[in-house]
């Protein structure tokens, strides 16, 4: 993992090392609390108006070269909900996003949910999921690696996957009725408390569906304990919404 550190307002991105970068933009937005009071925030929350988060976008899209209508998002309800993202996409509820047109910029919000970038190098081919507890224990990212085989021939085994910094298993603590959902990924304390390790039942997931261990990269920051994220848990109504996005280069 690396970062990118953009010139004009500091704007600073956590970039991927697994994607190829004369082929893939990839990257997860920080916090960058310098913007504004609660920092960069893609979407409109209850503390980022409409106006501010459309002026953070456009910054987004000018570091990264691209315009803002190449942005492609949802309205995210923690489904498993997945879009394949053509030439008339419009906005609309989901939680992942699939597409191999180049240009076009796959964007989900995180604070402490999982963002998963997927490329396919064999097919080119991209997708972007978001996932939290809900979307993990209805296999989010399974589901959309069997749409990208479905629709665009791509094999588990070529893909390259990136997990973004979430809420880590130390801090993402569960009631009972969460923990029951997930055998292999909880960690009980024995005092009655339950701890959710999402990172590594994505992981499992990947690696269940046939994703090879070396081609999975993951973060080990969490947007619980980590400032210079954001964090629902933490921060609650004033929180922001980190960009995880990922897209097919259009100069190559």
């Amino acid at each position: 993992m690396e970062y990118l550190n953009c010139e004009e307002k500091q704007l600073k991105i956590i970039k991927p090392k697994i994607f190829p970068e004369t082929k893939v933009i990839a990257g997860v937005t920080e916090r960058n609390q310098h913007l504004h009071p609660i920092g960069f925030s893609f979407c409109e929350t209850d503390s980022i108006d409409q106006n501010t988060a459309f002026e953070h976008q456009k910054l987004l899209a000018k570091h990264l070269g691209v315009e803002i209508t190449d942005f492609a998002y949802l309205k995210q309800t923690h489904s498993d909900k997945i879009i394949i993202v053509n030439e008339k996409f419009k906005m609309q509820e989901g939680d992942g996003l699939i597409t191999n047109l180049k240009g076009k910029i796959l964007v989900v919000k995180i604070a402490d949910c999982a963002g998963i970038l997927v490329y396919d190098p064999v097919n080119e081919v991209v997708s972007a999921i978001h996932s939290g507890w809900r979307g993990s224990h209805q296999e989010i990212i399974a589901k959309a690696i069997v749409l990208m085989e479905k629709n665009f021939g791509s094999k588990p085994e070529k893909l390259l996957v990136y997990i973004s910094p979430l809420a880590s298993v130390e801090n993402y603590e569960v009631g009972e009725e969460v923990a029951s959902l997930f055998p292999y990924s909880i960690v009980a304390n024995g005092q009655g408390k339950y701890y959710f390790d999402n990172r590594k039942e994505i992981f499992r997931q990947l690696i269940g569906i046939g994703v090879k261990q070396e081609n999975i990269e993951y973060s080990e920051l969490c947007t619980i304990s980590n400032l210079n994220l954001h964090s629902y848990r933490r921060d609650k109504e004033k929180s922001g919404r980190m960009a995880a996005f990922i897209g097919l280069r259009s100069d190559y």
